[in-house]
Formats: C-alpha cells, sequence, structure tokens
C-alpha cells in the first residue's frame, strides 16, 4: 500500500528526457501511481547516463523516472491512440512535456482530453510559455538558461556564459508543476472538475532569479557587480583560507553584526579605520573593496574549518565552500534527506532525492522500469467501460520533446 499525502491518485506521464519525467518523480514520491507513456523505442533520456561496467545502472534516468511503470504504446496509430486514450481516462492526472503542435497531432492536447475526462488535471511543461512561442523546442540551456537573461547573469567579465548544472531548469520546472498538481487536485476536491496547469522553463527562470529580475524592471541598465571586490554587501561574501578552502559569509546587516565579526575574526583595529568604523553600512559599502582586501588578509591567516568554527560560535552566518562530489556524502547533506536508497535486483545504491518530506514519509523509491515493461500489467487492468476516444490521428511526424 503507497504511503504519502497523493496515495491513490494515478498519473500518466508522456514525458521526455526531464522536465515532465521529474514532475512525475515528485508526484510518485508524494504517493502518486505514475505510469510513462513511451514510445517506441523509449523515452530517448534512456541511453546517456548509464554506468560503464554497473549493472545496468543509469543514476541519471533513475532520478527522473524512479518509482514508476512504463507503458509503450504508438499514438500515432488507431489502436495506440485508442488504448493510449483509455488509459489517460484512468488518471486522475495527465503529465506532458511534448510541444503542443505535437499533442494536437497525436489527439492528447488539453482541449480534447478535458472535454472528454473533465475531472483530469491536465498538467504541461514548455519552453516559452504557451501562445507565440509555445511550439519553440528547447531544452533547459535554451529557455531557461540562455534567453531568460539567466547564463548572462552568471557570465564572466568578458560575457561568456558559463556551462549550467545538467537538468537545473527541467527539475525546477518539474517541481514547480508539481505543487501546481497537487494545488489543482485540492481545487477538484471542491468543484469536481479538473483544471490546465502550466509552467515554462522560462517562466520559472525569471521566478527564480526574481530579486535581480525585478531590480531590471526599473534598473534596466544597472550592472551587475561580478568581482568579489565589489559585492554590494562586502561581508556578504566569500574568502579564501590557510588551505586554499573558501568559505562564504553571510553578514547581511553589517551594521549590526559588526561588533560579533571584529571580535570572532580578532580584528578590532578594523574599527579604527574611519571608512569602516561601525560597520555603518553606507561606509562599507563605499570602501567595499578596501574591507574585501583587509578581509582577505586576515582570513588567510586560520583554515576554513577554523574560520566556520569560530564565526558560527559566534552567532554568525557562514558556510563552507563545498564541492559537489563532498557535499553529496556531506552527513549534515544525508542527514536533509536530500539522499535516499534505491534497490536494483541486488544491488542498493544511493539516490537523490526529491526536495520535499511529510511526516507521515515518502513512498519508497523503486528504479525506472524498463522501456514497456509494465505494458500488458496496465493494459489488463482497464475496464472495457473506460471511456474511450474517437479522435482520429492525423500524419505528421513523430512527437518530438519541448524541454530537456
Amino acid at each position: 500500500m503507497s504511503i504519502g499525502p497523493l496515495a491513490g491518485i494515478r498519473v500518466v506521464e508522456a514525458g521526455r528526457f526531464a522536465s515532465a519525467p521529474s514532475c512525475g518523480t515528485v508526484l510518485a514520491d508524494w504517493g502518486a501511481e505514475v505510469i510513462k507513456l513511451e514510445p517506441p523505442g523509449g523515452d530517448p533520456a534512456r541511453g546517456p547516463g548509464s554506468l560503464e561496467g554497473g549493472q545496468g545502472l543509469n543514476p541519471r534516468f533513475d532520478v527522473h523516472n524512479r518509482s514508476r511503470r512504463s507503458v509503450v504504446l504508438d499514438l500515432a496509430t488507431t489502436d495506440g491512440h485508442r488504448r493510449g486514450t483509455q488509459l489517460v481516462g484512468s488518471a486522475d492526472v495527465f503529465v506532458t512535456n511534448l510541444r503542443p503542435a505535437a499533442l494536437t497531432r497525436l489527439g492528447i492536447d488539453e482541449p480534447t482530453l478535458r472535454t472528454a475526462f473533465p475531472r483530469l488535471v491536465y498538467a504541461q511543461v514548455t519552453g516559452y510559455g504557451l501562445g507565440d512561442a509555445e511550439n519553440i523546442r528547447s531544452y533547459d540551456h535554451g529557455a531557461f538558461w540562455a534567453y531568460s537573461g539567466m547564463a548572462a547573469l552568471f557570465g564572466d567579465s568578458e560575457g561568456a556564459p558559463p556551462q549550467p548544472a545538467g537538468g537545473m531548469g527541467d527539475r525546477a520546472s518539474g517541481t514547480a508543476l508539481a505543487g501546481a498538481v497537487a494545488a489543482a487536485l485540492f481545487a477538484r476536491e471542491r468543484t469536481g472538475r479538473g483544471d490546465h496547469v502550466t509552467v515554462s522553463l522560462l517562466r520559472t527562470a525569471i521566478w527564480l532569479m526574481a530579486s535581480d529580475a525585478a531590480d531590471a524592471l526599473h534598473r534596466p541598465n544597472r550592472p551587475r557587480e561580478l568581482s568579489r571586490t565589489a559585492a554590494p554587501i562586502p561581508t556578504v561574501n566569500c574568502f579564501r583560507c590557510l588551505d586554499g578552502r573558501w568559505i562564504w559569509l553571510q553578514s547581511m546587516l553589517p551594521e549590526r553584526d559588526w561588533d560579533v565579526l571584529l571580535e570572532a575574526l580578532d580584528a578590532h583595529w578594523l574599527d579604527d579605520d574611519p571608512r569602516f568604523r561601525g560597520g555603518q553600512q553606507c561606509r562599507v559599502q563605499q570602501a567595499r573593496s578596501a574591507l574585501v582586501e583587509a578581509l582577505d588578509e586576515i582570513f588567510r591567516r586560520r583554515t576554513a574549518e577554523e574560520w566556520v568554527g569560530r564565526l558560527r560560535a559566534a552567532g554568525l552566518t557562514v558556510a563552507a565552500v563545498r564541492t559537489l562530489a563532498e557535499a553529496v556524502s556531506d552527513p549534515v547533506v544525508v542527514a536533509s534527506g536530500a539522499i535516499r536508497e534505491i534497490r536494483h535486483g541486488e544491488t542498493v545504491y544511493p539516490t537523490v532525492n526529491s526536495p520535499c518530506s511529510f511526516g507521515d514519509g515518502l513512498a519508497d523509491a523503486r528504479p525506472a522500469p524498463a522501456p514497456g515493461a509494465d505494458t500488458d500489467e496496465v493494459l489488463a487492468e482497464l475496464s472495457m467501460d473506460e471511456p474511450v476516444l474517437t479522435t482520429p490521428v492525423l500524419d505528421g511526424g513523430p512527437a518530438g520533446p519541448v524541454t530537456a
């Protein structure tokens, strides 16, 4: 018996790569039954990420596709379309990131399905939002990272944008969509009607940058300082320590923290400098370059571990800068619930957890199924009384993914 707040909810997901499937993972972690509807040949994301000699393990694919069953149907055929829409008719939620034109071509677009199944929650990820740009193909490197302004925001002094973490925008969008699905299911309990909930990679990116984006709406030509020595609040900054490791000091209100900070740094002499006296915000901002250089010299006197200990003991906010490899094995990260175990045959290995927890726990994590592994079982479960659409399938080629 499944546990979680969405136990008893059935989700059919027609997704490719990561954005819609990551929504499915979150919903599965919350207890929903998720059925992955795949085309012949399976999700194209199945190949990349496989481990050499890893006994068939594909950690990346498991993150986005664990804890569900797989049904393979060719929706471009009459029989595949009939069975596919019958499957959707048995569900509470349909999740997809196929382009709207492809969804229409396959007869599984929102107006068609929700007319036939009024209680259905139709959850959709697009690259650029619905409207004129809805059929522009995009992975998260495009709409989320490049087009949104995020890549430029994190660019270097010459404007060269860095590479993003793989699938970062997809998972952010998929998680947001899962929340919207939960809200729509709650509303359905009141109204008896489903809803059409949408998320775009582009809009998610703008929201994640909301502080900077809000500034840009009113001060579009204000440059974003890239240099540490030009940080708007010099005491919210990273500093390199004696052992070469970095820490991130987060003293948002330097005037409030000033005396405590100087005591922890054993640097009362900083207050003798009229440029910094009292940690007054206007002063330290005007002299931020000089203050960062002075703090650099101080932090080089002890290791990162020593500084983190001293600053936290003083009640100040600080964090060590970790590599990703260090972070995923860190006891604090593990204790936070960010890592969970998944069983693949006789092998138990760690995987990445979705970000939300509930007091009653999350549903067990199971490895991603092989393509079509559950087709016969799932179709046999469908009642012949389930409604079936008879919408004709139009030629027009395969349905390509809209997001990664």
